[in-house]
């Protein structure tokens, strides 16, 4: 697969990388996490994930984008990769993927500043995380024709402020909101748009129990006009806020159920029903489920268990035109898990893995032909510490 740029050149933003060499192969990545995925209208998957150097945050940090032609059963090699802006001290990480209502498919990453002393992260040797506590705005990649062999990619920009760890939802209105929350602040943030992207505002909702709070808010139109939020606290439970007035003025934040310290999905699917995806337990990240609402989220009768196994997390979902669903998630993100400190040596699992079902699976609690769970998309290859 080739990448075009559309009026602009490569050498003008020497951080994304349109044609990844062994450098950036499993075999050369010692951990892998916070995958998202995106699908387009004849069925082309994308996903991406941020990886490079031993672990996050650090400097060497980068994302990396691979695609699937047969429904997720194999993949790609990276398509490109989006690393630190080193001129200019900006990391760029956790990519977050979406198709828009037009079927453009949006890369979207964050931009963090770091200091002339920032250092690459060891798990030897600890170090001071003093490049990591700013994500100004979320940057974004467009591509008008994301089913085509030659990609042709917009010249990358500023989306919006703020820290977007979930993706953007078109409304039934029309606009545009981009869940893209201030990681110092004291409210929540969400970002508007009525002019397909072009430029946003800002929202704010009261309630947010934390500040320095990695918020990773998860936006969903419930109704025509009624709107939802969750929001990840350190406290031991989402929090929701709701709009009933098209997003114009929201509910203060409050409690919604007991849950770890970890991102989840909510969304509305093709058919008006409500998922949302997180883990199977309250206290940690274990284990990964599946929920279905039929009445706006207002209960979720229908649930599957996608994962049982320890450290799974960061889960993120896309529909196909059929209704199939596509899930994908985190397991054993770094070498910090399972390692022997006498060795050096890890047996973490490093994976992105992807889940293929329906909703009359999730119904019935029965995988169908052609589902699947757990599929491994990549997997991390290196499983020694650097000294």
């Amino acid at each position: 697969m080739k990448n075009i740029c559309n009026n602009w050149t490569p050498d003008s933003y020497p951080y994304i990388n349109f044609s990844p060499d062994a450098k950036f192969s499993e075999e050369n990545r010692a951990w892998q996490g916070c995958p998202s995925v995106a699908i387009t209208k004849k069925g082309r998957l994308f996903s991406a994930w941020l990886t490079g150097g031993e672990f996050e945050p650090c400097i060497c940090n980068y994302n990396v984008l691979v695609k699937s032609d047969d429904n997720g059963k194999s993949w790609s090699a990276p398509i490109l990769t989006v690393g630190a802006d080193e001129e200019n001290r900006l990391r760029k990480i956790d990519i977050e993927l979406w198709t828009d209502k037009d079927n453009s498919l949006w890369a979207m990453w964050i931009v963090s500043p770091y200091t002339e002393k920032s250092t690459p992260a060891t798990i030897k040797t600890p170090f001071e995380y003093d490049y990591q506590r700013e994500f100004p705005y979320t940057e974004v990649m467009v591509c008008r024709n994301p089913d085509d062999e030659q990609l042709i990619w917009e010249k990358p920009r500023k989306l919006c402020d703020g820290f977007m760890r979930n993706k953007p939802i078109n409304t039934l209105s029309g606009k545009i909101i981009a869940p893209a929350y201030d990681y110092n602040g004291e409210q929540y943030k969400l970002r508007y748009s009525e002019n397909n992207g072009e430029s946003f505002h800002t929202v704010t909702v009261e309630g947010k129990p934390d500040v320095n709070m990695f918020d990773e808010i998860a936006v969903c139109e419930r109704r025509a006009g009624e709107l939802r939020f969750l929001a990840r606290t350190k406290r031991g439970y989402y929090v929701y806020s709701d709009s009933f007035d098209d997003g114009n003025t929201w509910s203060d934040a409050k409690e919604y159920e007991k849950a770890p310290c970890s991102r989840c999905y909510y969304g509305r699917l093709k058919n008006g029903m409500i998922a949302y995806v997180r883990n199977l337990s309250d206290a940690k990240r274990c284990g990964m489920k599946i929920c279905l609402s039929e009445d706006g989220g207002d209960t979720f009768p229908y649930e599957m268990v996608l994962d049982d196994r320890e450290n799974a997390s960061y889960p993120d979902l896309a529909e196909d035109e059929n209704g199939n669903l596509y899930i994908v998630y985190d397991r054993e993100r770094d070498n910090r898990i399972k390692l022997n400190r006498e060795t050096w040596l890890s047996e973490a699992a490093k994976e992105i893995l992807i889940c293929r079902i329906s909703v009359d699976d999730v119904k019935s609690n029965t995988l169908s032909e052609g589902s699947f769970l757990q599929k491994v998309i990549s997997k991390a290859k290196i499983d020694t510490v650097r000294k």
